[in-house]
């Protein structure tokens, strides 16, 4: 079973699972769509997985246009479709590439739902979404309900998805790199890292979290990009108080090594309807560092890791878990069990399930 994966620029950056299935399977190849306006940028490059470069014509918002869409289908059916003649399975894993459906006929077709496009953007995605989920034989969801309940109720198709998860890439996640911050000492720390805006942050949360922590240091890295002038403001305002940091962005390749001072890692999503479809790999990926985490309480995903991972249903009980989480933080044996867990949730594993699934299906 050869396999072609079409993923986008930005998306391919992380590709552990790709090259994990490429190393233990050697059965699948990558395809980056690219738009023919990037044919000169420097290309990604992996010792792993073979790495192809497709190009279209259009930005998406100008084949919404049916002329256009038609000449972009021509010139993928002449330039594009022969790249995939030696494959049996396609797995495109977003919507911007859900425009090749069509010269992929006679390919088993698997999809992959990464987050609620439809709630994300005002649905703007919704006629990709549903081509993505009638047009293939597997729909691969990263949360439960994305898998459940996500495509009849917003996107009016009776379609269920399979749940396969967000993981952890460990050679970059391996706290054997990081040995002397496994167990922390001196004063203990709080830590964010990710977007902050209005679904991943709730305000008043984290106002209550640094006034009732005066002694503990709050650290946050990323980019902060609220939509609301003001909500911003009100969120930034929270630097300024004495024990709170702002790191900024930090680069992919380098947060690890920030991370690994923490004591007690903290997932501040509101809980509203959005949230409930996302499920954020980097809890895996605070795991394998050793580090406890407190979240708040958006769906039953991480019930399983419930011993490690302390889910809260409301400020007093987010406050009371830090408490708790503060005092297993530097606990040597939750430390390994919490490496453990992450070991399950490894890129390794998810590569596992995928060509399980596949096999289930398709033999």
């Amino acid at each position: 079973m050869k396999i072609a994966a079409v993923v986008s620029t930005i998306e391919f950056q992380n590709r552990a699972t790709i090259e994990a299935i490429s190393k233990n399977y050697k059965n699948i190849e990558v395809f980056v769509k690219r738009n023919i306006t990037d044919f000169f940028k420097p290309k990604t490059q992996s010792e792993f997985v073979k790495i192809n470069y497709i190009y279209s014509i259009f930005p998406e918002k100008l084949r919404r246009f049916w002329l256009l869409s038609f000449i972009e289908y021509l010139v993928a059916h002449i330039f594009i479709r022969p790249e995939f003649k030696k494959f049996d399975v396609a797995l495109l894993t977003n919507t911007h590439v859900a425009y090749l459906i069509p010269i992929l006929k006679g390919k088993r077709i698997v999809s992959l739902f990464v987050d609620p496009y439809f709630l994300m953007n005002g649905g703007k995605t919704k006629e990709d979404e549903k081509t993505m989920a009638l047009s293939s034989q597997i729909l691969l969801c990263t949360s439960k309900l994305l898998a459940s309940d996500y495509c009849r109720k917003y996107l009016g198709v009776d379609v269920e998805g399979i749940y396969w998860p967000n993981t952890v890439d460990i050679s970059r996640w391996d706290l054997r790199n990081f040995k002397n911050n496994a167990i922390q000492s001196g004063d203990y720390v709080f830590g964010y890292a990710g977007n902050m805006n209005e679904i991943t942050i709730d305000i008043p949360l984290v106002e209550a979290l640094v006034a009732s922590f005066p002694d503990t240091e709050f650290r946050f890295a990323g980019k902060i990009n609220f939509s609301k002038k003001n909500d911003k403001e009100k969120f930034v305002k929270i630097f300024a108080r004495e024990n709170v940091t702002y790191l900024g962005m930090i680069p992919y390749t380098e947060i690890q090594r920030e991370v690994s001072k923490w004591d007690v890692c903290l997932m501040l999503d509101k809980q509203y309807e959005l949230s409930r479809y996302v499920h954020h790999n980097k809890v895996y990926q605070y795991l394998a560092l050793g580090k406890v985490v407190v979240a708040t309480k958006t769906h039953n995903d991480y019930d399983s890791l419930s011993e490690e991972i302390f889910e809260s249903s409301g400020i007093d009980d987010f406050l009371s878990n830090a408490r708790i989480a503060l005092g297993l933080a530097r606990d040597v044996n939750r430390v390994s069990k919490r490496v453990e867990l992450a070991m399950l949730e490894s890129s390794e594993e998810r590569a596992k399930k995928f060509m399980e699934i596949l096999d289930s299906k398709f033999q």
